[in-house]
Parts: C-alpha cells; structure tokens; sequence
C-alpha cells in the first residue's frame, strides 16, 4: 500500500492543480480559440466561395442566357435558314449535272 501512495503523491507533484483565478476559464476559451483559428478562417473562405459561385451563377441564367437565346441564328426559320443555304453555296449537284454537257458513256446509258 506504502508503493501505491508513494505513487499518487509523485504524480500530484508532477501535475499541479489548474489556476482557480478568475482568468482561468478565459484563458481556456483563448487557447481553445488559438487551435481553431485556422479551420475558422478555412470555413469562411468556403462558405465565400460558395456565396460567390451561387450569385455568379444567377447572373449569367439571368443575363447571359437568355442574350444568346435572342441570337439572329434562333429567331430564323427553317425556311429561312435552307434558303441562305441554298445561296452561299451556288448550285446544287442536281443542277451541275443538268448544265454539264454528258460525256458519250453517259449518253448511251
């Protein structure tokens, strides 16, 4: 028995009991604030970055969407569209053929 309070009394020494002032709980919080800093400061810069990409987001479905759906190519119909077709590239293989004097092969065929 004589061992075992000989060593709770080496242990009491080494580990004295905490400040009962009233800074004690204080200077708790400030070392527990000095561990979190970092991950605090992490967690704004995330919670910024999401807030960014929510509003620029929002602005381009409110601004830049519907200005390219305004654009001349999506306001055009499909007639209009076969007949710009139709004049930038010239003739037709159809039309080439029928100006196009046949060879003689073709001729008798």
């Amino acid at each position: 028995m004589d061992e075992l309070e000989h060593l709770f009394n080496e242990y009491r020494a080494a580990l004295p009991d905490p400040d009962a002032s009233a800074n004690f709980t204080p200077g708790v919080w400030k070392r527990i604030e000095s561990r979190r800093f970092p991950v605090r400061l992490m967690k704004r810069a995330a919670e910024a970055f999401v807030a960014l990409a929510a509003v620029v987001t929002l602005l381009i479905g409110m601004f830049i969407i519907p200005r390219m759906q305004t654009a001349p190519v999506y306001s055009a119909s499909y007639v209009d569209v076969l007949s710009a077709e139709r004049s930038a590239d010239g003739l037709d293989y159809t039309d080439i053929a029928r100006t196009e004097n046949p060879t003689p092969e073709v001729a008798n065929k």
